[in-house]
């Protein structure tokens, strides 16, 4: 089973090698079922054109491949591909429920890690390793830290081995009770001892993922369910979504870029500041920048005193932060200007 309600996109391509060119802009579900089907089309397949969430979840892994029959049974084990913290704690908690293991991932700019979760429903988890998340802003999204290339085909074939291992009963050399570790730059692997921690809190429910993340609890009812829980982008472009971008006081102003270069056309000329990193800006930046400030640590020395400030990032979270921390400074939110989509958009939008 697959579960994704992205389509494929030509920034997926250098590490979600499961995907190419003929399949840019097709579901991922579909892309990767064409390609698991080419290698051996004796594989079946089964796609959740969906999004993971705490009211999907349940029925995907527990009403397992074959859902249609009488006889259906949860998935025998779950492979972890998501890159954020709600849904690690969102996947433990389902599996955890259900009676399911699952093979966990995580990675970030060189450095990857991988462990196999609940085993036989008494090995260690994830909220073992992690009881609480990191508060928002101290782990760096991959938009902001980066991530090697190959790092996810590395961390993806180490999943897979153990998958094998488990679906073939070999469960002693399985990675549960520890987590194993990878650095690319020093190409080298260790392992971390892991146990079940005694006063571990039950788990009887699904609860509001993105707000435990973000710093309280709630029930599952009030989880979001569609892609408009990031902003209407997929986990790949999110940004650190965990991060509270809720506007509380003055709002600033939403520009799309269409009618951004319609403005600078008619002789708009705010002052262009970039909040992504120098690195990135390095990559690909539009050409009338004027600074370049991350997000995290933009302040006033990095605008002038007067005038409109046109603010722009990737995919246009961080902008929305950065407008959000200028006008906690003082600046009057008039004349902060966020470019929606940010520069992905514009790429798309704009230069094609």
């Amino acid at each position: 089973g697959i579960v994704d309600a992205d389509t494929v996109d030509a920034s997926n391509l250098q590490r979600q090698i499961i995907h190419g060119t003929s399949t840019i802009d097709v579901s991922k579900c579909e892309s990767a079922k064409r390609r698991i089907e080419d290698i051996n089309p004796l594989v079946q397949v089964r796609t959740y054109e969906e999004e993971f969430t705490a009211a999907s979840a349940m029925r995907i892994v527990g009403n397992g491949f074959d859902d249609d029959d009488d006889d259906n049974h949860p998935y025998d084990v779950v492979v972890d591909g998501s890159d954020n913290f709600p849904t690690k704690y969102l996947i433990n908690d389902v599996c955890d429920i259900i009676g399911v293991p699952w093979v966990y991932s995580a990675i970030l700019a060189f450095e990857g890690q991988v462990a196999f979760f609940n085993l036989d429903g008494t090995g260690p988890n994830y909220r073992d390793m992690l009881p609480t998340p990191p508060p928002p802003g101290d782990v760096p999204s991959c938009a902001e830290g980066g991530v090697l290339g190959v790092l996810p085909g590395t961390m993806g074939c180490l999943q897979a081995t153990e998958v094998i291992k488990y679906i073939l009963g070999r469960k002693e050399g399985l990675l549960s009770g520890r987590v194993l570790t990878f650095d690319a730059m020093s190409m080298k692997f260790n392992d971390v001892g892991l146990s079940r921690q005694p006063d571990r809190e039950v788990i009887t429910e699904l609860i509001d993922y993105q707000g435990f993340c973000a710093g309280h609890k709630a029930k599952a009812a009030d989880a979001p369910t569609t892609a408009s829980a990031t902003q209407g982008r997929t986990m790949d472009e999110a940004e650190d979504a965990t991060d509270d971008t809720t506007v509380t006081g003055p709002e600033f102003h939403s520009v799309q870029p269409k009618e951004c270069l319609e403005k600078l056309s008619d002789g708009w000329s705010p002052w262009v500041l970039d909040v992504r990193l120098q690195t990135e800006n390095d990559i690909v930046q539009l050409p009338f920048t004027d600074k370049v400030s991350p997000h995290r640590t933009v302040g006033l020395h990095d605008i002038p005193k007067d005038g409109d400030v046109l603010v722009y990032c990737k995919a246009g979270v961080r902008g929305k932060k950065a407008c959000n921390r200028l006008i906690e400074l003082g600046v009057d939110a008039n004349r902060l200007w966020n470019l929606d989509g940010g520069i992905m958009r514009w790429q798309k939008d704009v230069d094609t």
